[in-house]
């Protein structure tokens, strides 16, 4: 003899939501500062910029998320719900790196700002601009054109 077991469809909800936020991965795209590749997810959209790197444990060496705003201007950022150590590199409109900030995981206490004439903001693992020699001056290239919303 078979059970029916009925599901009441409120309380499904909430697990379809939580399975639905752990799917695939966003796509990766390479880029490049001063030769040097790095796979970035793309957050060209004000959602995708809040949303950052929030709840993520770990980024594979080399990769990281490239924040494109709409215009050239003074960005903050925060920490908020991101638990690993970060650094991110702002670049102007030409793609020529202005600054570096090392983000510690704070909760979102400390906020971090931006030279005035930042187009593209690259978070990447703590160390990484370091670890490859790029300073103020270096020189981001994209594949392509992406426009921001």
């Amino acid at each position: 003899m078979r059970k029916i077991v009925k599901i009441d469809r409120l309380l499904l909800l909430p697990v379809l939501l939580i399975v639905s936020a752990c799917g695939s991965p966003p796509p990766l795209l390479t880029i490049q500062v001063n030769n040097i590749n790095a796979r970035v997810e793309v957050a060209a959209t004000s959602y995708q910029r809040e949303q950052g790197l929030m709840y993520r444990q770990r980024l594979e060496k080399d990769q990281g998320l490239l924040m494109i705003f709409p215009k050239a201007q003074q960005v903050s950022l925060w920490m908020l719900n991101t638990p690993i150590p970060l650094e991110v590199g702002f670049f102007n409109g030409q793609g020529k790196l202005l600054a570096i900030s090392l983000m510690q995981p704070d909760g979102g206490k400390q906020l971090y700002h931006s030279p005035p004439d930042t187009l593209y903001a690259l978070e990447m693992n703590s160390g990484w601009f370091e670890r490859y020699g790029l300073l103020p001056g270096a020189q981001l290239k994209l594949p392509e054109p992406i426009p921001a919303e």
